[in-house]
């Protein structure tokens, strides 16, 4: 008897302690939403990918759906169904296949994250591409594509993106790696926009980026690095306008490669010679001819040279053009000027 009368006096006090302020529970924490299982009971993490309910895809309504349990399980399944105009929404995921797109002015887009065609050890389309483009006005968005390679027999120049004569196209948020080109092009007009090219260039005659015949590109906040053997960038275009981008050569050949001439315009990038690589040139303006006389402008650049043999080299191939230096700083060692080079802002930063 007096033991449980010593328990309820207990109680009583500790409710008179809470009662003027004392110990208590912390404040609940903030909502976490529905909780989701898997199969297996356990609790999933949600994504993009997999936050929609049943039936639900992640692909806007009106696009050809691409992926395990959308309607269209391969791109080249999507492809056969789609009319020119179309968008072709392609749901994150790895995709072991090649292939052609034969439909003007269609749009392959990734969602839910950023999907990757890996073609390495396929058949590449055309025995060209991993994603060869056969009609003008394509849009590729939000891509990874990677492993593009060809015999010696076929050429050795397999690239991830590659587009027949003359058709344009436009990328945006592509990312292109370890294949021996990323980009091979033949005329069109050619927009890349945010996008990344690395580890591509196998051999001398391969290269990051290839733009060739009669065409126009404009690239725009993108990155062009780490090239195996070749050039970082290299353009035959009659006009090459290039801004806000990166180019680093680390192992690779020229970060620049102009050998025709033609209008070339460099603004508000950063170009970056490491000590390595195949050629001490940081940009050959008309190396191999002056098929398309024209100056080259360098406005607003950035350059981090680690070289002492560097060079900034105009080959004079066409009489009285230039290359001009507009607000060009240097970071590290001062690059060799040769050639007709117009200094009008060439400045040692540190």
């Amino acid at each position: 008897m007096t033991a449980l009368l010593g328990i309820a006096l207990a109680l009583l006090a500790g409710a008179a302690a809470f009662a003027q302020g004392g110990p208590s529970l912390p404040e609940g924490s903030a909502p976490i939403g529905e909780l989701h299982r898997g199969p297996n009971g356990e609790i999933e993490v949600m994504t993009p990918a997999n936050s929609t309910v049943p039936g639900e895809s992640p692909c806007d309504k009106g696009t050809l759906c691409v992926g395990q349990g959308q309607p269209y399980p391969t791109l080249a399944a999507a492809l056969a169904a789609a009319r020119d105009g179309d968008t072709i929404e392609v749901v994150a995921a790895t995709y072991r296949e090649s292939a052609t797109i034969a439909h003007r002015n269609l749009t392959i887009r990734g969602v839910a994250g950023r999907p990757h065609f890996d073609c390495a050890g396929l058949a590449l389309a055309g025995n060209k591409a991993c994603l060869l483009i056969a009609a003008d006005g394509v849009k590729l968005e939000q891509l990874e594509i990677s492993g593009a390679e060809l015999s010696d027999a076929k050429g050795a120049n397999g690239a991830c993106i590659r587009n027949q004569p003359d058709m344009s196209f436009t990328l945006t948020d592509v990312i292109c790696h370890g294949s021996q080109d990323g980009i091979l092009s033949n005329g069109g007009t050619i927009v890349i926009d945010r996008s990344e090219f690395y580890d591509n260039g196998w051999t001398g005659q391969t290269h990051n980026v290839y733009f060739n015949g009669d065409c126009t590109v404009t690239v725009r906040g993108s990155i062009f690095r780490d090239a195996r053997v070749g050039h970082e960038f290299k353009s035959r275009c009659p006009k090459t306008t290039i801004s806000d981008s990166t180019f680093r050569s680390t192992h690779g050949s020229r970060d620049l490669d102009i050998p025709d001439g033609g209008d070339t315009e460099v603004y508000g990038s950063t170009i970056e010679k490491d000590e390595g690589g195949e050629s001490e040139e940081i940009i050959g303006f008309t190396p191999e001819s002056c098929r398309q006389p024209a100056d080259m402008i360098l406005k607003d650049v950035h350059i981090i040279n680690h070289r002492r043999d560097a060079k900034i080299h105009n080959f004079d191939k066409c009489d009285g053009r230039a290359i001009y230096l507009q607000g060009v700083t240097v970071e590290g060692i001062l690059p060799i000027l040769q050639g007709n080079i117009v200094n009008q802002g060439y400045t040692l930063t540190r």
